[in-house]
């Protein structure tokens, strides 16, 4: 078996495992998977603002803050229109002078009947720690509510998006829920690549890991319960750990709980972003996929299958017996069925990529080949300011790459 047969073999089940994925993801918007936590508008009755003046609220949104994230306060302004559910809204930094802080005061006087509550500091001084676990955990101590929903500062929600995530706790055997994401507001070149990213690899892959019934848990919107949080040690227990959403979300399936993914499609606004940035966002999620299974994270490459394909090509188009044609007919088939699961996934969704925007998913295609190879060549991460190697399940272990300290 020649390099191209294995090439094209490799592309074919990729275009046949993508396309099973595209379908999983419109299935699973619709709710007809038994996995799926279906999206239920409770009454609105229940989002008085006023209601959380003399009431234990239900649901204790925390969010860490970090710098200016594109459309901060609109982000935040978006929690304020909540219905459904008593909730309050617990914004987490770590330093006064963060420019976030800035945003979160403004945004607090801006609507002041909004059942905002801001903690700065209450780090815990470990020298190698994750800084949002860090504000969740600082969070955490004054949260009142039954439901702890950890929410990204760069996350946006629709007024009944979290009320219906919540309504998966209604069974009693669920610890945990997490929602799907697509990108929004992509401008820059490496905005529009992140978010064709998302939209086409990390969601597909977190529906098809929940059909498989695989603990896939993505923290960028995430609940818990209070049961299911003092049962794996809280969110203090996931300091020392890069990816503490899935680790906690293993941890709440190994403490007897459900784990689910909620139907409702929040939005991670993604507006500038330079190329080579976003391109390091993925090679760092990689390094944290390839920490937990070296085995899952290759196989991987088969849901990125137009590179392999026009690898082969490339082969043929150097031998010495010419130009044969199957190799590029099934390069042009995959990148034309890529553009259709773009297309398809895109509606599904409602994401607000333009068709011009979506042509480029063949580019971001070759572009992810890149950078999952990463992870086979360093364990090295950057983030927040922080650097690290990552050990076992994303353990924070000292980069070999640190200055010394002063003497």
């Amino acid at each position: 078996m020649t390099l191209t047969t294995i090439l094209l073999a490799v592309a074919a089940a990729g275009a046949v495992l993508t396309t099973v994925q595209t379908g999983l993801v419109v299935r699973f918007l619709k709710g007809r998977r038994p996995f799926a936590v279906g999206r239920r508008e409770p009454a609105a009755s229940a989002s008085r603002p006023d209601a959380f003046i003399t009431t234990p609220p239900r649901v204790s949104i925390l969010k860490p803050l970090s710098g200016l994230d594109d459309g901060l306060a609109e982000n935040l302004a978006s929690f304020t229109r909540l219905t459904g559910l008593s909730y309050e809204i617990v914004l987490s930094a770590e330093r006064e002078d963060d420019p976030a802080v800035a945003v979160a005061r403004r945004t607090m006087a801006r609507f002041p009947k909004a059942p905002f509550r801001l903690v700065v500091g209450g780090e815990s001084g470990i020298a190698l720690s994750n800084p949002k676990v860090e504000r969740l955990v600082a969070a955490a101590r004054v949260a009142r509510g039954e439901t702890l929903f950890v929410s990204d500062s760069n996350v946006r929600v629709k007024p009944g998006d979290i009320a219906a995530t919540a309504a998966a706790f209604d069974d009693p055997s669920v610890g945990c829920v997490s929602n799907v994401f697509t990108g929004l507001g992509a401008r820059s070149f490496g905005a529009v690549i992140e978010s064709l990213h998302i939209l086409t690899f990390v969601l597909p892959g977190t529906v098809l890991a929940e059909a498989g019934g695989v603990a896939c848990v993505v923290g960028k919107s995430m609940a818990l319960t209070r049961a299911a949080h003092d049962a794996i040690g809280g969110f203090a227990a996931f300091t020392d750990v890069l990816a503490e959403d899935q680790a906690i979300g293993c941890a709440v399936k190994a403490a007897g709980f459900r784990i689910a993914l909620s139907t409702v499609v929040v939005r991670n606004v993604t507006e500038t972003r330079s190329l080579a940035r976003a391109l390091d966002r993925q090679a760092r999620w990689g390094k944290i996929r390839y920490s937990f299974s070296k085995l899952t994270y290759t196989s991987e490459l088969l849901l990125n299958p137009l590179p392999f394909s026009l690898l082969a090509c490339g082969g043929v188009a150097l031998g010495p017996s010419g130009l044969p044609p199957l190799p590029f007919a099934v390069a042009g088939a995959i990148l034309l069925l890529r553009l259709v699961q773009g297309f398809v996934l895109a509606r599904a969704t409602r994401s607000d990529l333009t068709a011009a925007q979506l042509l480029l998913l063949p580019l971001k295609d070759l572009l992810q080949l890149a950078t999952q190879l990463v992870p086979y060549l360093s364990r090295e991460v950057d983030w927040q300011g922080h650097r690290a190697r990552l050990g076992p399940g994303t353990l924070l272990e000292p980069s070999r790459h640190a200055l010394p300290a002063a003497a």
